[in-house]
C-alpha cells in the first residue's frame, strides 16, 4: 500500500512538472482558499489565507469513522476498527524564489484517534491518541496561492505522545498489550500523505 501510494506521487509530480514553472502574475494572486482534503486520517476541509506569496495560513478541521482494517502483530490476527475527530492550525511556507509549488508545514492538530482491536478470541484491545496537541511537521507540492483550481500533495508525520492501550474485554493478555504498544502502527510518529483539491479567489 505505501508503495503504490509513493507510486502516485511520483508519477503526479513527473505528470505536473510543467506546471512548476513559475510564472506568477500579481492579478492572479489569491488572498484565500478552500480545500478539500484526503489522507490516512480522514477526509478534511479548510480555509486558506494566503498573506503573502511565501506564507500561507490554514485552518483544518477532519476526520472519518468505520475504518476497518485486518492486521498482524507479533504472529496474532486483529480486526482493527478505527475512527478519528481533529482539527489544526499550519503554515505553509515557500522558501524559494521561482519555485512556490514547493512548501514547508508546520501546525499542531487536537483531537483523537481511536482504535478497537479485536483478535480471534474475542479479546479486545483499544489504542487511543488522546493527549493534545500534538506537532506536524511536512513539505508540500503544489496549491500554490493563486485564483482558480489547486492541487496539492502533502507528505509528513504527525509527532505524539504515543496511544494509551489497554484490555477491555476477554482473558487478560499483558503480553498482547505490550505487543501493541511495540508495533510501528501504534508508535509515536505517525506518518501522513495527504491529496488535496481546492479553489483559489
Amino acid at each position: 500500500m505505501i508503495r503504490l501510494i509513493v507510486s502516485c506521487i511520483a508519477v503526479a509530480l513527473l505528470v505536473a512538472q510543467p506546471a512548476f514553472a513559475d510564472d506568477r502574475k500579481d492579478g492572479d494572486f489569491a488572498e484565500y482558499a478552500v480545500v478539500l482534503g484526503a489522507s490516512p486520517f480522514g477526509g478534511s476541509l479548510a480555509f486558506a489565507y494566503n498573506s503573502s506569496w511565501k506564507t500561507t495560513w490554514q485552518f483544518t478541521i477532519g476526520g472519518v469513522t468505520g475504518l476497518e482494517l485486518d492486521l498482524e502483530i507479533e504472529g496474532n490476527d486483529y480486526t482493527v476498527k478505527g475512527a478519528t475527530s481533529w482539527v489544526g492550525c499550519f503554515v505553509n511556507h515557500r522558501p524559494f524564489e521561482g519555485a512556490n509549488w514547493f512548501r514547508l508545514v508546520a501546525g499542531i492538530g487536537i483531537g483523537t484517534i481511536e482504535n478497537e482491536l479485536t483478535d480471534s478470541s474475542d479479546n479486545e484491545y483499544h489504542a487511543h491518541y488522546k493527549e493534545n496537541p500534538v506537532g506536524y511537521l511536512g513539505v508540500g507540492f503544489g496549491a500554490r496561492p493563486e485564483k482558480g483550481f489547486l492541487w496539492g500533495v502533502d507528505i509528513g508525520w504527525l509527532q505524539t505522545p504515543g496511544p494509551h492501550v489497554h484490555q477491555v474485554a476477554g482473558d487478560p493478555n499483558p503480553a498482547a498489550v505490550e505487543d501493541i504498544e511495540g508495533d510501528l502502527l501504534f508508535g509515536n510518529v505517525l506518518p501522513n500523505v495527504q491529496v488535496t483539491l481546492g479553489w483559489g479567489f
